[in-house]
């Protein structure tokens, strides 16, 4: 009897097929990415890589907004030539930024708010709309800035006013400087001249010039503000007024104690009201009120006699600043 056939052994693996299976180079590199959270959109049609971030949007709105996407997507970039690569002919097009993530979430909240794509005019570019926006919180209108509650950016504070008149400088957006170096003049010596990190962990500082610009400036608005308040308090009442006996001696106690009121006198916020310091000297409203009126009206007189000068106590020239007309005072020589 012949010998049972042997089993037949598997074959030996190739070396061209592994046994194990290994994740594409693609899939590799996601893995090192996590997805942003607030802008990754399972439709979109562009992916877009800063840093160790992917970013999933719609083409659309970045081609017809963003110059330099536009140019990225249609123009092949030569490796190491550029800060930037795109692969576009992947779906959806992959583009690799040099930019952080964050700033990358700024240019998207601008573009895409909601995360549904807002299309501007063509002709309006990111850094217009983005000026536009700064424009509604450093204004030129004194009306707009005297408001009781003036408008704000959100989450700002006092030192980010320095990156406020970078962007100016950068711009050539003249007429966000004066209120944006009044803030730079506002904090503390320290401040001023160190710098603040960014989100992205880069730096934002005055340059020399604006720093000692600062420096100097600063006696510029003291100077305005002494010579304000000595303008409030200037000692000739209202031309109608029939009690002279009582407001007289008023008016000239509310000079007098000035002395003892360097913070009225002595100070950088020349937009402070005098009227706490009047109720605090005449809290029993002696003065008459035709007189308290005048001198409601002499304190809004005064800021926007300062306001109108505003840039040339800064240092700087902005053509047709303070273009509000000011309304004469209800009496008093």
């Amino acid at each position: 009897m012949d010998a049972p056939a042997s089993s037949p052994l598997p074959d030996a693996p190739s070396p061209a097929e592994p046994t194990t299976t290994t994740k594409s180079t693609e899939d590799t590199a996601q893995d090192l990415h996590q997805r942003d959270p607030e802008y990754w959109l399972e439709d979109g049609n562009l992916t877009i890589i800063a840093g160790n971030v992917e970013f999933r949007v719609y083409k659309g709105p970045l081609l017809t907004n963003s110059p330099v996407f536009k140019d990225m997507l249609s123009i092949p970039q030569p490796d190491g030539t550029s800060g930037s690569q795109c692969t576009c002919r992947t779906k959806p097009a992959v583009v690799h930024v040099s930019d952080s993530p964050e700033d990358l979430r700024h240019i998207f909240r601008a573009l895409l708010p909601g995360k549904t794509p807002r299309v501007a005019p063509e002709d309006l570019t990111l850094n217009a709309r983005c000026l536009d926006h700064l424009k509604k919180f450093f204004v030129q209108s004194f009306k707009t800035w005297a408001r009781v509650d003036p408008p704000r950016p959100p989450a700002f504070e006092a030192i980010h006013s320095i990156g406020v008149v970078n962007i100016a400088r950068i711009t050539s957006t003249d007429v966000l400087l004066p209120t944006a170096l009044m803030g730079c003049c506002m904090l503390n010596s320290t401040e001023l001249v160190n710098d603040f990190t960014r989100e992205n962990g880069t730096l934002e500082k005055l340059s020399p010039e604006d720093i000692g610009r600062c420096f100097l400036v600063r006696a510029n608005l003291m100077q305005a503000n002494i010579m304000a308040t000595l303008g409030v308090f200037e000692q000739t009442l209202f031309e109608g007024c029939t009690r002279r006996d009582v407001c007289g001696p008023v008016f000239l106690k509310l000079l007098d104690e000035l002395r003892n009121h360097e913070r009225v006198v002595c100070t950088l916020d020349w937009f402070k009201y005098w009227s706490d310091y009047i109720d605090g000297r005449d809290d029993d409203r002696k003065i008459c009120a035709r007189c308290y009126k005048m001198l409601q009206e002499r304190e809004k007189e005064q800021h926007r006699g300062i306001w109108k000068k505003l840039p040339e106590l800064m240092g700087v020239v902005v053509e047709g600043w303070a273009a509000d007309p000011t309304p004469a005072v209800d009496g008093g020589a």
